[in-house]
C-alpha cells in the first residue's frame, strides 16, 4: 500500500505515446513482435503496477524459436494438440498460473504466459509418459501391483506441472536475492562518480557496463527505456516495479524523492549503501544463528541416530541376550529390512533436505 503511494500516477497519453513510438522504431527494425510485447507489458507495469494480460507471443511462435529444444517442444505441443490442448486448460486454472506473466517478465525470461503453459504442459506430459514407462517395466519385471504404477505416474504429473510452473517464480526471487547482493557495491559506484560531477545518466550508463551481474542488466534495460524517450524517474519506478529486491526498490524510491527535492544525490546514494550493507550483515549473523540450531540436528541425525538405531537393531536381531536381559527385545521393529529402509532411504533423504535447506536459506555476500 505504500509503494503504491509512492508511485505517482503517470499520464496515459504520454504512456501511449511512449508505447507507440517503441512500436513504430522496432516495426521498422523488423522486431516488431518482441516490441510490441514488451512495452505492452511495460505500459502495464506503468499504469497498473503490474503485468498486463497482453500476450507477447503466440504459442506458434515457440516453432521458430533459437533454441532447438524450445522449438522443438513447440512443434511437439501443436502437433499433440489434441492432448495438450486441455492440459492447458488445467494448468491455467492453478493458482500459480495467475502471476505467471509478472513472474516471467521479473525473471527476464523471453516467454509469454501462454508459451511458458504450452512448454510446462509438454514437458509435463513427456516426463509422465517416460516415468510411466519405466512402471511398465517395474511392472513386467517384479509384478508391482497397476494401482501403485498408476498412482505414481499421476503424483509425477502433478508435481512436474508444479515445478515447471513456478520456475519463473523462483528464477524471479533468485534475480532479486542477486540484485539486493550487488546493490551495496553498485550504489556506492554510482556515488562515487555523482560526487566526481559526472552524470545521473552517465552514471546509470556505467554501471550498467560494469559487472554486477543481474543488476547490470537491469540497468541496461532501464537505459534503453529513457533513450526511448522515457522520463528517468518513470525508468526507474519501471525498474523498481519489474524486480523482486526490495532493498533496490527502496533505493530508488530515495533516489526519486532526492531527484525531487534537488537533494545531494551522491550522499543519499551513500547512504543507502551504508544501509544496505548493514542489512546483509544482519542477514550473515542471523544465518550464523540458524546455523548452530541446524548444527545440532545434523550431528543428531547424522550420528546419534544412526548408531542409536545400529545398537537397538543389533538387539532386536541378536540370538541370544534379550532373553537374559529379561526383557524381549522383539516387540522393537527393527528387522534388517526396516534398518536397511531407514539407513539406505530414510536417513539420506533426511540429510538430502537439511543440504537443501541450508543452500536455500543461505545469503550471498
Amino acid at each position: 500500500m505504500v509503494e503504491r503511494e509512492e508511485m505517482e500516477k503517470i499520464d496515459m497519453k504520454k504512456v501511449e505515446k511512449i508505447v507507440e513510438k517503441m512500436r513504430k522504431k522496432y516495426a521498422k527494425e523488423g522486431i516488431r513482435a518482441y516490441a510490441t510485447g514488451e512495452y505492452d507489458q511495460l505500459r502495464g507495469l506503468i499504469i497498473e503496477g503490474r503485468v498486463s494480460p497482453i500476450e507477447i507471443q503466440r504459442i506458434e511462435d515457440l516453432k521458430e524459436h533459437e533454441s532447438k529444444t524450445i522449438s522443438f517442444l513447440g512443434n511437439l505441443y501443436l502437433t499433440l494438440g489434441a492432448i495438450t490442448k486441455p492440459i492447458f486448460h488445467i494448468f491455467s486454472k492453478f493458482p500459480f498460473a495467475r502471476k505467471l506473466e509478472l513472474d516471467l517478465y521479473s525473471a527476464n525470461m523471453r516467454f509469454s504466459a501462454k508459451q511458458w503453459l504450452a512448454l510446462s504442459t509438454i514437458v509435463t506430459l513427456l516426463v509422465t509418459i517416460f516415468t510411466f514407462g519405466i512402471m511398465l517395466l517395474i511392472i513386467t519385471l517384479t509384478g508391482v501391483s497397476w494401482t501403485i504404477a498408476v498412482g505414481i505416474s499421476l503424483l509425477v504429473f502433478f508435481l512436474s506441472a508444479v515445478i515447471m510452473l513456478l520456475i519463473p517464480k523462483q528464477r524471479a526471487e533468485a534475480r532479486g536475492k542477486a540484485i539486493s547482493y550487488e546493490l551495496p557495491f553498485a550504489l556506492r559506484h554510482i556515488a562515487t562518480q555523482l560526487s566526481a560531477g559526472i552524470g545521473l545518466y552517465r552514471t546509470l550508463q556505467a554501471v550498467a557496463k560494469a559487472d554486477y551481474g543481474p543488476l547490470s542488466e537491469e540497468f541496461a534495460r532501464t537505459i534503453a527505456e529513457i533513450e526511448e524517450g522515457t522520463d528517468t524517474q518513470d525508468a526507474l519506478r519501471h525498474l523498481a516495479l519489474r524486480t523482486r529486491s526490495l532493498a533496490l526498490r527502496n533505493a530508488i524510491m530515495h533516489t526519486i524523492r532526492a531527484l525531487k527535492t534537488g537533494g545531494n544525490l551522491s550522499d543519499v546514494m551513500s547512504d543507502i549503501a551504508e544501509d544496505v550493507a548493514f542489512q546483509l550483515r544482519m542477514n550473515m549473523r542471523e544465518f550464523g544463528q540458524k546455523m548452530n540450531f541446524i548444527g545440532v540436528i545434523f550431528i543428531f541425525l547424522a550420528i546419534v541416530f544412526p548408531v542409536f538405531v545400529a545398537i537397538l537393531g543389533s538387539i532386536r536381531n541378536a540370538p541370544i541376550g534379550a532373553a537374559q536381559l529379561g526383557f524381549s527385545f522383539r516387540v522393537i521393529p527393527l528387522s534388517v529390512d526396516m534398518m536397511a529402509l531407514i539407513y539406505f532411504l530414510l536417513m539420506p533423504a533426511l540429510l538430502l533436505w537439511i543440504f537443501i535447506f541450508i543452500k536455500v536459506i543461505q545469503p550471498h555476500v
